[in-house]
């Protein structure tokens, strides 16, 4: 299982002629599930409605993508921030967090929670 984070979705928009698909196939071969939580979702659609227009060219593409290849997941931690969230969910599954995020990149690490994300804006890299 892998837990996309917004920046994560929305690098999808800003990258020109990154393959995500490709570089999943690279990184992590087969079976894979993509899973978006509820509360990341709102966020890209609050980002598509009242963002500026490069970052809402950038979350419909994300939008796009995510009701095409992920699953998603509704949240029973409203009361949570997000990044607790996904850290929540990495641990408790032992699944992967895909983000660009230092910060919670730093705090997933602590966790022993495995990483994904983008590097060089070419490929992407399994931690």
């Amino acid at each position: 299982m892998i837990f996309l984070d917004t920046n994560f979705l929305m690098a999808l928009g800003q990258i020109p002629n990154f393959n995500l698909s490709y570089e999943l196939d690279r990184v992590i071969p087969g079976k894979r599930v993509l899973i978006v939580i509820e509360p990341i979702f709102s966020e890209l659609e609050k980002i598509h409605l009242k963002g500026n227009p490069k970052e809402q060219m950038e979350s419909r593409i994300a939008i796009e993508f995510v009701h095409k290849y992920c699953q998603q997941w509704p949240s029973e931690y409203k009361h949570r921030n997000i990044d607790s969230i996904l850290l929540h969910h990495g641990k408790e599954r032992s699944g992967i967090i895909a983000t660009n995020d230092r910060k919670l990149k730093r705090m997933a690490r602590k966790k022993g929670i495995k990483l994904l994300y983008i590097r060089n804006q070419r490929f992407l890299e399994l931690q």
